[in-house]
């Protein structure tokens, strides 16, 4: 129901339920805001007499964050009037300025005294006791290294079969069209899909021999691009390379001198390998690291080609053997077997080679010890 203004005061009927009432006059109340008295020199009152909590805690914070911001002011120094000249001697970047006396003080090193670099490493010894063995099993357990062996395995496992099938079908004795394009096609996809496994392969070969090498426990895998991946994998396709000179040489003169030279790779790989590791480039297969190890732990360089050529092996038997009861026409049924036999023994052959170089890298450290000490004796 409406009135008008000038009804106010007047009595009238509600046309709804007919009562009859008078129209009184609203009263409007203002609310007057309370007066900000500047009491600081930031305009702000006093925050603790206010009843609303959220609104105390507020004033108190914004007061307490302008009191410390004035005494920062208040003690900071007037730098813009202190200039040096062009001539003046410059102090040392090592040494602090403290008070008005500017006397030096050496800098505080940010490294603790009682640091120890190696201290949460662990050892990784090359010795093939049930624990270490135990210790090696528990390696390839991880998962990181367990996805890498399956997806290795697959395409090594690829590979192996173009590879076997464009052998057989070039070493026919009739050849027609159809063999050649078999071999043909066999042989490129063999090349390809080999390079992409050897690149993945190399890196990861690389990654297990360092970390394992420096004493890290828990592994984190790098996600590189292949172009990265391929610089890693170069030093073992170089060492590789290198070692199988004489037997590219022989097999061109006589092959039945040939294949003992095979044994070469095994023996000389390492060498290589580590000896590029350790000068850092793959132009540099020589360390005078590596060769002097080779007599300063010779148990441990037995111990490395004894478990690794015994590896080689009983892997090389297991392969034969499932390919010999197979035979040519079931070769996608055991190609996979043989790329997890390949892998796996690349993958162990790293693991052990890191321990070896874990070796030789403590033998050196011993002897550094051991000269620092002299000469801190010698001086005093």
């Amino acid at each position: 129901m409406t009135v008008l203004t000038e009804d106010v005061g007047r009595k009238t009927e509600c046309p709804d339920c007919g009562h009859i009432f008078e129209i009184k006059k609203a009263e409007i109340k203002l609310e007057i805001p309370e007066e900000i008295l500047p009491e600081d020199e930031y305009g702000l009152k006093d925050v603790s007499q206010d009843h609303d909590e959220a609104r105390r805690k507020m004033g108190q914070n914004i007061m307490s964050q302008a009191e410390r911001e004035i005494k920062e002011q208040a003690e900071r120094k007037d730098l813009n009037k202190k200039t040096q000249g062009a001539f003046e001697e410059r102090r040392p970047r090592d040494l602090q300025i403290e008070g008005d006396e500017h006397e030096p003080k050496p800098r505080e090193s940010l490294t603790p005294e009682d640091y120890q670099p190696r201290a949460d490493l662990v050892d990784f010894p090359l010795t093939f006791t049930p624990k270490e063995l135990g210790r090696d099993v528990m390696l390839f357990s991880d998962v990181g290294l367990l996805m890498r062996w399956v997806f290795l395995s697959i395409f090594a496992a690829v590979t192996l079969y173009f590879t076997i099938n464009a052998i057989y079908y070039g070493s026919q004795e009739s050849q027609n069209i159809v063999t050649y394009l078999s071999t043909f096609m066999y042989t490129v996809l063999s090349v390809v899909l080999g390079a992409g496994t050897l690149a993945f392969l190399g890196s990861y070969f690389l990654f297990l021999v360092m970390t394992v090498s420096s004493g890290l426990d828990e592994w984190e895998w790098p996600e590189l691009g292949i172009f990265d991946r391929v610089m890693e994998a170069l030093f073992m396709i170089v060492a590789m390379s290198i070692t199988l000179v004489p037997f590219g040489i022989m097999i061109t003169i006589d092959k039945s001198l040939a294949w003992p030279l095979l044994l070469v790779p095994g023996i000389a790989f390492p060498i290589v390998y580590l000896a590029m590791l350790d000068q850092g480039t793959i132009l540099a297969p020589w360390s005078g690291t590596i060769m002097a190890s080779l007599f300063q732990i010779p148990i441990k360089w037995l111990m490395f080609f004894g478990a690794t050529i015994g590896l080689l092996a009983l892997c090389s038997l297991l392969g034969y053997g499932i390919f010999a009861m197979a035979g040519i026409e079931r070769l996608a049924y055991i190609a996979l077997p043989g790329g997890v036999l390949l892998v796996g023994y690349f993958l162990a052959y790293a693991i052990w080679l890191g321990r070896l170089s874990w070796e030789i890298a403590e033998l050196n450290s011993e002897y550094r010890e051991e000269d620092t000490s002299s000469k801190a004796s010698s001086s005093s």
